[in-house]
């Protein structure tokens, strides 16, 4: 299928955000602290859809909550009465803006386990009713490397919008998808012209090679993937997790980490229950109600969450669970890095 492509200029891209802003519930980054973080916004001067890649948070918190609310219960003389909870208002029909395209290739990661043995419809709800605008980056941070995975980065379909720089002034606006084409051709398109994918498509090309070319880490991933799959019991993973201090902030900034426990808190005799985020690198995440623990050493777990991104989500799903973002190197507090962590222990099994 064909899908549209315009062309504008900077000021026609502010006109087209402030269009969207007018017309629909939109989401975009905005800055705290340093970081940029997906909220609910109202006026373009209150967020950043161009926000550095290195300091913006992933937006799965609006797909995947970090902590929901799951049911409520009642416990009575005659049983325990269990009722749905409030209306959930990430599912409402909606734009997120300023998604970076490795941010939105991990939905259609996440797609994966949640359509598979439990359909989750919540997550399902708030998938349908987003529209995912993503602005192609022009340069590699420092820690990406989304270019030496197994997707295809330049035609990525993960979202429905796409924004590319182009030469001079020029700003490319594609529709990816059948929603994105659906959406284009509402009045936010009102301050751009239409062309056609022989014009643009030389130009978009060109901004990708570029954009390519400018990364500095890079990896054979399928001679990676082959090699970790033939290795369990290597000491190279007691090496490269020697220094975690298992804080779980790599899995908690992942934007396709998705392991969370179930709890409950309760007052008298009326309580919630919840889904939060949980992590494969937490000590007690094995731990079984007799108090046998499968993974009691810190390297078991540092294996387990390499193998599970780079092996045996493959395996199962067809889909690598690392899409090359660099946020869990960011944020680690002893400068772990994912991409060193994968090679390094591949690396020593070959010699």
């Amino acid at each position: 299928m064909s899908f549209s492509t315009f062309v504008t200029d900077k000021a026609g891209l502010q006109k087209f955000y402030e269009a969207i802003l007018a017309n629909n519930e939109t989401y975009a980054p905005v800055e705290k602290f340093g970081k940029f973080d997906y909220k609910r916004v109202t006026n373009l001067s209150e967020c950043d859809p161009a926000s550095p890649i290195a300091k913006t948070l992933s937006m799965k918190p609006l797909f995947f909550p970090r902590s929901a609310k799951v049911m409520k219960y009642v416990a009575t003389s005659s049983g325990t009465d269990v009722s749905e909870v409030d209306e959930d208002p990430l599912a409402n029909k909606r734009v997120v803006l300023g998604v970076k395209h490795c941010d939105a290739r991990s939905l259609q990661v996440l797609d994966k386990v949640y359509n598979w043995d439990y359909i989750d419809t919540d997550y399902q709800k708030r998938r349908m009713n987003t529209v995912i605008i993503s602005t192609r980056c022009d340069k590699a941070d420092t820690h990406c490397f989304c270019t030496s995975l197994d997707y295809d980065v330049e035609n990525l379909d993960a979202l429905d919008v796409r924004v590319v720089n182009g030469s001079g002034d020029k700003i490319f606006i594609s529709a990816r998808t059948a929603k994105g084409e659906e959406f284009l051709s509402e009045p936010v398109s009102g301050h751009m012209s239409r062309i056609t994918d022989e014009v643009a498509g030389p130009e978009m090309k060109n901004q990708y090679a570029a954009f390519a070319g400018s990364f500095r880490l890079k990896m054979d991933y399928k001679e990676v993937n082959a090699r970790l799959s033939k290795i369990f019991d290597t000491p190279e993973f007691e090496n490269v997790s020697g220094n975690c201090v298992s804080c779980n902030t790599c899995a908690f900034v992942c934007p396709t980490c998705h392991c969370f426990k179930i709890s409950d808190e309760k007052v008298k005799d009326t309580g919630v229950r919840y889904k939060s985020y949980d992590s494969c690198n937490n000590g007690y995440f094995t731990l079984m109600a007799g108090g046998h623990n499968p993974r009691p050493a810190k390297y078991r777990r540092w294996r387990q969450r390499a193998m599970h991104k780079f092996v045996y989500y493959k395996e199962r799903f067809g889909e690598n669970l690392c899409v090359g973002c660099g946020k869990c190197t960011i944020s680690c507090p002893v400068n772990i890095s994912i991409f060193e962590v994968v090679n390094q222990v591949s690396v020593s099994m070959q010699e």
